[in-house]
């Protein structure tokens, strides 16, 4: 007989669990009976419990995953809130005022005139996404089959005090639940080698700021670079980076044209 050391029941050789508590009979641990009880002919089975026992190494990878729980809870509950949008109106009548303020400061640009014009706001994101612009930004459209729709909503420019932020809407559909997502770019612009360029310095997704990660200086500039391409306004675009001056208050922009850089 095998003697449990849990229970202290008899069990008959050869068996691996205990027939009364069910603990696992640690065979390797068999000793006679003179040296566990002092008494002769029996032997005695040390049990061991299943668990093992405390561990280090298994403490510290439950903590880190929790840990990796949290955080991606964390990040969920800032990507899933909505910052706030300015609602900048927008009008076909304010884009057309912008684009013949474009064709008047190009021509000059060309002729090497020198020439200042100011745009608003309004005007601006007229231009780029008002649906009666000469030239709107294109989104997605719109599936009306579909289950899981992904697509661009809305882009918008907000400008400050010689910064600016770039704004895109995002909308998730799946079924008949619609969510919005807000992704927003800050920066400037600054002097490249061959004229301006923008250097993003912050990137939202929701609330969660991604310039606050390891490298965010990077991260900011990939993201604003990725979100905020304005397809099919090269020419718009080359337009302000050979400008003399671009000066940007809130509100409005001014630039200048003409004269060497």
């Amino acid at each position: 007989m095998i003697k449990c050391t849990a229970c202290n029941y008899d069990n008959p050789i050869g068996r691996v669990h205990c027939v009364q508590c069910g603990g696992k009979l640690d065979l390797s641990a068999i000793v006679t009976a003179d040296q566990a009880t002092g008494a002769k002919g029996e032997v005695v089975v040390k049990v061991q419990k299943a668990g093992g026992g405390f561990s280090i190494g298994r403490t510290i990878r439950k903590f880190v995953s929790l840990l990796i729980i949290a955080v991606l809870g964390v990040v969920g509950v800032l990507v899933w809130q909505e910052m706030p949008v300015e609602d900048i109106p927008t009008s076909a009548a304010f884009a057309l005022a912008a684009k013949g303020r474009l064709d008047t400061l190009t021509e000059a640009h060309e002729r090497g005139t020198t020439m200042t014009i100011t745009f608003n706001n309004k005007e601006i994101n007229s231009y780029l996404s008002d649906p009666g612009s000469p030239k709107p930004v294109k989104y997605t459209p719109d599936n009306p089959e579909a289950v899981f729709l992904p697509r661009w909503a809305k882009y918008q420019i907000e400008i400050g005090n010689g910064r600016f932020a770039a704004v895109a809407v995002g909308e998730v559909r799946v079924k008949a639940f619609t969510k919005q997502f807000i992704f927003r770019s800050s920066g400037s612009l600054v002097e490249g080698a061959d004229g301006k360029k923008v250097k993003w310095t912050t990137a939202f997704v929701g609330r969660l700021p991604l310039h606050a990660l390891p490298g965010g200086d990077m991260v900011a500039q990939m993201f604003g670079n990725l979100c905020f391409k304005f397809e099919g306004f090269d020419a718009e675009w080359k337009l302000v980076k050979e400008a003399r001056v671009v000066a940007l208050t809130p509100g409005t922009a001014v630039v200048c044209v003409g004269a060497a850089r």
